[in-house]
């Protein structure tokens, strides 16, 4: 079982005026161009659902109705609070959405649009979940000098609105914000304690990942790529965006806060010889300053680069992975695109059970399996599934403790994981000696 939808971004509501921008949005996770016909029928999620189903996926799936993707749909990228018929729309869509099938409400809160979102919208959305006894994942508004407001935020919205949380890929980025972690998990710990329902979830790198467009500051950025684009072209623009990438730390400013050794381009068109590398590699190669770099790959690529950033020291990650109440998710950027993407995509799961359980025993088999199974599905309420008992779904995946892990890197990233030999979902086999069934092989 996988949820999408997770960071503000899902497929759907589309409102047709801004599709384009809705395109835009969601290409780092849909990059795709050959349904757009089909896209644009999507006015509703319970139709994105229907269309998914009608592929018949190997896999299962829920899905959550992405914040920036609702923004979109009633106010494009614009960089205000809504109207108050606006916020109604929204709330509108959203009910809509949570009646045909949808999980929750998922916000990015760190990307345009939902960064220009302000506490009380939220709320108000989160009331509407809450009725429908859905979760709100967010990816909180900073996970470096800010994180303490921003789990703040994330426990007030839930508080006050009513409905279970989900702060999505917990980690604490940057050295000098490494003292932030007890304080964060002394937070989240008490919020639990005093009847506030969250869980978190990670994934096992110390790199995460994004577009490159994430470094620019979203002043920038009110009229999606094209309006980067437009900046990026415009010599005075161009050089107010390098001042911000230098010194401009009201944002997730990535590059100021961790420096261009800690970027690694992981995919783009224009320099593919680049992919792979970091942006301190690049720079130095194209003899710019990595300011400059930047504004140069974005404006080579039309604004779609993939990067990945080393957050933090792998202490962090180990620390926040031991917790009870962390789950594991891969967040998994491009996944089945073909598409260079980071290797948790491929192999979370594997690297998970290979390096934190097999080779540094920092929790037992039986923990890091609850923590990939029942403990997510108990708290999103996903009946029928994280555990092996009467009545439920028979999904079982079957792996060889010894040899279960993966290679998978940023240069390569496809790599298969090993050691997974058999997977059954609803008792059919779909994996079979570690390879997935062929569509004519599959059960019905």
């Amino acid at each position: 079982m996988s949820i999408c939808g997770n960071c503000g971004i899902s497929a759907a509501p589309v409102a047709l005026q801004t599709f384009e921008d809705l395109k835009k949005y969601c290409r780092p996770v849909l990059p795709f161009d050959s349904f757009d016909r089909e896209w644009q029928s999507w006015t509703e999620f319970g139709k994105y659902l229907a269309a998914v189903e009608k592929r018949h996926p190997v896999f299962q799936s829920r899905a959550l109705v992405g914040h920036g993707t609702l923004r979109i749909a009633v106010m494009g990228m614009a960089d205000r609070t809504p109207q108050a018929y606006e916020l109604q729309k929204m709330k509108d869509l959203l009910e809509q959405s949570l009646q045909q099938g949808a999980l929750g409400l998922s916000s990015g809160l760190i990307y345009v649009p939902g960064v220009y979102s302000k506490t009380e919208e939220l709320v108000e959305l989160c009331k509407i979940v809450a009725k429908y006894d859905g979760i709100y994942s967010t990816h909180i508004r900073s996970e470096s000098g800010g994180i303490v407001e921003a789990v703040k935020e994330a426990i007030f919205i839930a508080r006050e609105s009513g409905c279970r949380l989900i702060i999505f890929h917990l980690k604490v980025s940057g050295l000098q914000n490494e003292k932030f972690t007890d304080e964060i998990i002394g937070l989240i710990t008490d919020a639990r304690e005093n009847g506030v329902k969250v869980l978190c979830d990670q994934y096992q790198s110390n790199k995460g990942s994004t577009t490159l467009a994430q470094l620019i500051s979203p002043e920038f950025q009110a009229d999606g790529i094209k309006g980067l684009l437009a900046h990026l072209k415009n010599p005075h623009s161009r050089q107010k965006i390098i001042e911000c990438l230098k010194n401009d730390v009201s944002y997730e400013n990535y590059l100021h806060n961790l420096g261009p050794e800690q970027i690694i381009i992981v995919a783009n068109q224009a320099f593919e010889a680049f992919d792979g590398k970091k942006l301190k590699e690049i720079a130095e190669a194209m003899n710019l300053s990595a300011e400059e770099t930047v504004c140069r790959l974005l404006e080579k690529n039309d604004g779609n680069v993939l990067m990945a950033v080393t957050m933090c020291r792998q202490q962090v990650v180990d620390k926040i992975f031991k917790l009870p109440f962390v789950a594991i998710g891969s967040d998994g950027i491009g996944a089945g695109s073909g598409i260079k993407t980071h290797p948790r995509a491929y192999g979370n799961f594997a690297h998970l059970f290979q390096d934190y359980v097999r080779n540094r025993h920092l929790v037992s088999w039986q923990e890091a399996v609850r923590k990939c199974t029942s403990l997510p599905c108990s708290f999103i309420g996903i009946k029928n599934k994280g555990l092996i008992q009467q009545n439920y779904d028979a999904d079982l995946v079957i792996m060889d403790r010894q040899t279960v892990g993966t290679q998978a890197n940023f240069e390569n990233p496809f790599l298969p994981p090993q050691g997974i030999e058999k997977v059954f979902i609803k008792g059919y086999e779909v994996v079979d000696c570690g390879q997935i069934k062929a569509a004519t092989e599959q059960n019905p």
